[in-house]
């Protein structure tokens, strides 16, 4: 996962990133951005329009890379900006599995439970990543981090609603997974700490 990060920086984000610095497009504006966008995925995905779900949640989670790094090729790194960008990146992921639910609560709704399992597992893996660094240890540890729950969903969304359920089945299982991973790290490292 780390190889495929490093060719996408490298390929693709450093160049674009220096255009919207040329622009003198603000971080925080990127991250505003990408809530906008995440907006219209809620409503591509309860229209049940999976594929263009899939494309909008795709520029919106690309746009999302973008803001950070902007920030640290600027100096413009802030508080404010890692706050800002943390809450909307929760945010964006919870309008993605709203538009889910109401998409399925009107054509399959025992798909609700797996969708609220989902969205409950990626909010742990946010929160058990946050409490640790809270306390002065970074749990970055496990494999579903929102960059893979974000690629499940895209792929998810171009393969169509009935392939979705295993994707979010999937998705519920990596981030419980991750999840008790993370919980274990900062069980065996805050030894230390104390």
């Amino acid at each position: 996962m780390k190889k495929i990060k490093a060719i996408y920086k490298k390929v693709f984000l450093l160049p674009i990133v220096k255009l919207l610095i040329k622009l003198n497009i603000a971080p925080n504006v990127i991250t505003i951005l990408s809530l906008i966008i995440a907006v219209l995925a809620f409503f591509a995905y309860k229209n049940g329009a999976f594929w263009l779900g899939g494309i909008i949640l795709f520029f919106s989670s690309i746009l999302d890379t973008f803001d950070g790094e902007i920030a640290r090729q600027t100096n413009r790194v802030t508080k404010f900006g890692g706050f800002l960008d943390s809450t909307l990146d929760r945010v964006n992921e919870f309008l993605i599995y709203l538009g889910l639910f109401v998409y399925y609560f009107h054509n399959a709704n025992y798909v609700l439970y797996w969708i609220l399992l989902a969205q409950f597992g990626s909010l742990m893996v946010s929160y058990t990543r946050a409490r640790g660094e809270g306390v002065g240890i970074s749990p970055q540890v496990g494999l579903f981090e929102r960059f893979v729950r974000l690629l499940f969903l895209i792929i998810g969304s171009f393969l169509g609603a009935k392939i979705m359920v295993y994707i979010l089945v999937i998705i519920t299982i990596g981030t419980f997974i991750t999840s008790l991973q993370r919980i274990i790290y900062l069980l065996n490292n805050s030894r230390s700490v104390d």
